[in-house]
């Protein structure tokens, strides 16, 4: 039988946002209980506790509600053959794994994978007004989402989108607020570029990067169903 005795842990720094990676020994709680990881900005990632070696207490920043999350997990899973997430429960997404090594940097790869390059996966670029407009537009709010800096002001930050060949629509399925950004044209980056975060509002209509960008509409939802 084969002892693994080293995993690797990757998880999302809830502070500055950095992907980090660390190796852990299982002889690492050898002379003590505890172990914690810190994100080079300085911040707690995680710490890890065991009496035994054998069941361990995780607890861990989430980097999408900021919350912090905990685990129980036996030494088997913490140094077994899968890449387990550490999952947010209230977004359904995982800020980081704990695993092989090949196997939670491709869980990490996969992660990482942008909005636009899952729409040239999927085919999607023919039907945009503005590809390389659009693209920019996708990886710009992906960047946003990794941050924690997209959301809704009701606490969701699990947004819905929606691509048209000129725009992309961003719906809060929680209090059906609505946002808008287009993407048919340079102009268009150029007035979003310098936003750092976007969060819609209760039962509101955002143009997010239109004339009236930054105006904030307001509109029943039958008159929303209509512009819509």
């Amino acid at each position: 039988m084969i002892l693994t005795t080293n995993t690797t842990i990757a998880i999302q720094c809830s502070q500055c946002g950095e992907l980090e990676f660390y190796a852990l020994s299982l002889f690492a709680f050898s002379s003590q209980g505890r172990k914690n990881l810190h994100c080079g900005c300085g911040c707690q990632l995680m710490s890890l506790t065991s009496r035994n070696r054998r069941q361990f207490n995780i607890a861990y920043a989430c980097a999408y509600c900021g919350e912090t999350h905990y685990l129980r997990l036996n030494n088997h899973a913490i140094w077994g053959k899968e890449a387990l997430p550490l999952a947010c429960p209230d977004v359904g997404a995982s800020v980081g794994y704990i695993g092989p090594k090949q196997k939670v940097t491709q869980a990490c790869r996969e992660r990482e994978k942008s909005i636009g390059e899952l729409a040239l996966e999927l085919g999607y670029e023919e039907d945009f007004e503005n590809p390389e407009v659009m693209l920019w537009v996708l990886d710009y709010l992906h960047r946003l989402a990794r941050q924690g800096d997209l959301g809704c002001a009701c606490g969701n930050h699990q947004l819905t989108f929606e691509l048209l060949p000129d725009r992309v629509e961003l719906y809060c399925e929680c209090c059906e607020a609505v946002g808008v950004i287009y993407a048919d044209s340079s102009d268009n980056i150029r007035q979003i570029e310098g936003i750092k975060s976007v969060y819609l509002e209760e039962n509101k209509t955002w143009l997010i990067n239109s004339p009236l960008r930054g105006q904030h509409v307001s509109r029943t939802i039958e008159e929303e169903k209509k512009w819509r």
